[in-house]
């Protein structure tokens, strides 16, 4: 509805499954939480402010979920927001188990879009833990208890990391991180078989001139090293012959970024590793002004857009936005964090919502980072740079040297 004064609109969302869930476990479960995700854009709140609210049947009031303050112009912006405690049911209509979402404006101007609204309902004690997108699943297997692979750190998963060669598949671990483009579907599928959860890498913050899905979403692009202005492509990436991405380019990057989800979906990956993630602290290489801010919705959009698809995602680095980004992500991978003492970071954050943390040192001996992984409940490996087979040593198999 709008007047001269405002807009609102209200969505209903339909909770009868999750109500179900909690009669016929016969009183053991509970909710657990809400969470209500939303992607937006839209002028700044100065020219526009925008709440989002949610009915509390009880007391007959609109509870405030949040609203654009600080967010920026015209950028699309991804946000989560978490109810818990022991009045959750209050936000479900006691007849019809409806949830209402109210959208608003303080005027009726039309410079905003609402692109994704989505509700969950997180209930515990169904099937085992019933968890339904919470911070774990029951034991780090894709076992159907979780709506995806949700690996917790308590269960200290093991793990290997290849992205280069014939995948190697004599390794006793929990999980292989291999990477997209250049696994089959078979391949991915033999590993399943043998008891492996499959990850699956591709670079999501810059251009791989070798991948031939860029020509196929960007027709200029005539060969396998674009070195033109248009958008979305920023500057060289100074170690890897790359280029970063202006990930503030959104609506450019979303169809060749969706389309590497679906294929992710289609191979049979259970997750996905999006590289390069933190463009915004490379403004040097990338000749951009990124801002944290610029990150965050882009990693957000990132995340929403696989569980969409069902998918877990890992969030790849990007220490410094650990807080802003753990409830939008399932687990975390990290390079070199004990080497440039960053671990710490993750105690707060991932490993306080017991998610787990996978990481690798190529510079360090295993005597230098091996113990206090171990310790920290992180799942670490030594490996060299080119991410081959071997060499490789897990931290798992560190008994003190």
């Amino acid at each position: 509805a709008g007047t001269k004064n405002k807009f609102i609109v209200q969505f209903d969302f339909d909770a009868t499954e999750a109500m179900d869930q909690l009669q016929s476990n016969n009183g053991g479960s509970s909710l657990q939480s809400l969470k209500i995700n939303t992607n937006t854009i839209g002028a700044s709140k100065s020219q526009q402010a925008r709440t989002f609210q949610i009915r509390n049947y009880a007391t007959k009031k609109w509870v405030k979920l949040g609203n654009n303050n600080g967010f920026p112009a015209w950028e699309w912006v991804a946000e989560t927001f978490t109810l818990t405690g022991s009045n959750l049911a209050d936000f479900i209509h006691s007849t019809n188990n409806k949830i209402r979402i109210r959208f608003r404006s303080n005027n009726s101007a039309d410079v905003s879009n609402l692109d994704w609204l989505e509700v969950v309902v997180d209930v515990d004690g169904v099937d085992g833990d019933g968890d339904n997108g919470g911070d774990g699943g029951d034991d780090g297997d894709n076992d159907g208890t979780s709506p995806w692979w949700q690996p917790k750190a308590s269960d200290r998963l093991t793990w290997q990391w290849q992205l280069q060669g014939n995948i190697d598949t004599s390794f006793n671990v929990d999980m292989y991180d291999i990477d997209l483009f250049d696994t089959s579907a078979a391949e991915i599928q033999n590993l399943k078989n043998l008891g492996h959860t499959v990850v699956c890498y591709f670079s999501a913050g810059t251009y791989e001139g070798w991948r031939d899905d860029w020509k196929q979403y960007f027709p200029f692009i005539t060969s396998d090293e674009y070195d033109g202005n248009e958008k979305p492509f920023a500057g060289k990436m100074e170690e890897w012959n790359e280029r970063w991405l202006d990930i503030r380019e959104i609506d450019l990057l979303a169809p060749i970024m969706k389309s590497r989800l679906e294929l992710a979906v289609t191979k049979g990956c259970d997750a996905v590793e999006p590289d390069n993630m933190d463009s915004y602290i490379n403004n040097d290489e990338t000749g951009l002004s990124l801002t944290g801010a610029d990150q965050l919705a882009y990693n957000k959009w990132l995340a929403t857009e696989a569980h969409k698809l069902g998918m877990s995602i890992g969030l790849k680095n990007d220490v410094d936005q650990l807080d802003e980004l753990v409830d939008y992500f399932d687990w975390a991978l990290n390079e070199q964090c004990f080497q440039y003492n960053e671990c710490d970071e993750y105690i707060g954050s991932f490993l306080a919502k017991d998610k787990a943390v996978f990481g690798v040192e190529y510079e360090l001996n295993v005597n230098q980072f091996c113990d206090e992984a171990n310790e920290m409940k992180m799942s670490w490996l030594k490996k060299t740079y080119d991410l081959t087979a071997q060499p490789r040593f897990g931290c798992e198999d560190y008994s003190g040297r």
